[in-house]
């Protein structure tokens, strides 16, 4: 396992004037239908999508627009870049998320046909430093897991292939 999750996220939409109590009524009307997952502002974050649809009809009870969509949960071992913040968020129990549509995940490995070059992953990783959202070391072998930006899919594997290596895709391109 690498550490990673997939989590459900609703955006509320709130009446500017409503806020604090209207967001309260909301979550306490959530506690007997849906179960919560975490929460960022008014992102409420469930672990399945089936408690998030269990989650709309409260929506539209309150008439709250809302957007669904679903985000990365990453380990509480993850080290973020200065451009984590673009893509993802930390919330108030201190877990680290990146959205799903905007990043990629993946591992350096071997690959499996024999290559002319030098495997070198420790240069590739180096290489692919500057372009990192998140890294962290998985659970079940101890390799390095890397998130980009999803426009860099192609840049990581040509990376990797300049220096030997393959790209096992965790979540993406």
């Amino acid at each position: 396992m690498t550490g990673l999750q997939m989590k459900f996220g609703l955006a509320m939409d709130l009446p500017e004037d409503k806020r604090a109590g209207y967001y309260a009524q909301i979550v306490k009307a959530l506690a007997g239908k849906a179960s919560l997952f975490d929460r960022d502002k008014e992102l409420l974050i469930f672990s399945t999508p089936q408690e998030r649809e269990q989650a709309k009809p409260i929506m539209n009870q309150y008439s709250v627009p809302c957007e669904e969509f679903d985000l990365l949960l990453l380990p509480s071992t993850v080290r973020m870049s200065p451009s984590f913040e673009d893509y993802g968020f930390i919330t108030r129990l201190e877990n680290a998320y990146l959205y799903a549509d905007m990043a990629v995940v993946c591992k350096l490995n071997k690959p499996e046909e024999p290559s002319s070059r030098a495997y070198e992953p420790e240069q590739a990783a180096a290489q692919l430093e500057e372009h990192l959202l998140a890294y962290w070391s998985s659970d079940d072998d101890g390799a390095a897991v890397y998130t980009l930006e999803k426009q860099h899919a192609e840049l990581a594997e040509g990376i990797a292939r300049a220096y030997g290596c393959s790209v096992k895709w965790i979540c993406g391109p």
